[in-house]
């Protein structure tokens, strides 16, 4: 394949939580450098991981990388995650404001060698706002058709 060649996606990947449909945008293998004092996943280094995701999904939403995090909204820490895992992280739009969008997202976790039972272990809220080249809020005219 040459450099110049188009790769075209035609649908990524879609999820069913609880009649919601999510993207999965990325993923992550948990290793021995991410863990705390208590051999679990460090939970800042989760919420940066979900901070990342969820901006990554609003770019591409939007078609700029002009977003910046408003809000992260309580984040719910439903069981832990260690050594081995590997995390799916989804988003989904749930608001759109004229210059904000609210997106939720959530972790997801498997271990390889076990049964591969996929547990939640994170969800939580975030705001996005488009931004101009001075750093003020500026309209996305974003319209999502299905909520």
């Amino acid at each position: 394949m040459s450099t110049t060649e188009q790769i075209e996606v035609k649908k990524q990947s879609e999820i069913k939580i609880n009649d919601n449909k999510y993207t999965r945008v990325t993923s992550h293998l948990v290793l021995s450098a991410h863990l705390n004092a208590a051999n679990t996943l460090f939970g800042g280094l989760l919420i940066q991981w979900v901070d990342e995701c969820a901006g990554i999904f609003v770019m591409e939403k939007l078609k700029t990388h002009l977003i910046v995090t408003k809000k992260i909204s309580e984040v719910l820490y439903n069981e832990p995650s260690r050594l081995g895992d590997v995390l799916e992280l989804l988003c989904r739009i749930k608001k759109v404001g004229k210059t904000s969008l609210t997106v939720e997202c959530v972790a997801r976790a498997k271990q390889i060698d076990s049964d591969d039972r996929l547990r939640i272990i994170l969800n939580c809220d975030l705001v996005f706002v488009k931004i101009d080249k001075f750093g003020k809020p500026s309209p996305h005219n974003f319209i999502l058709e299905d909520i």
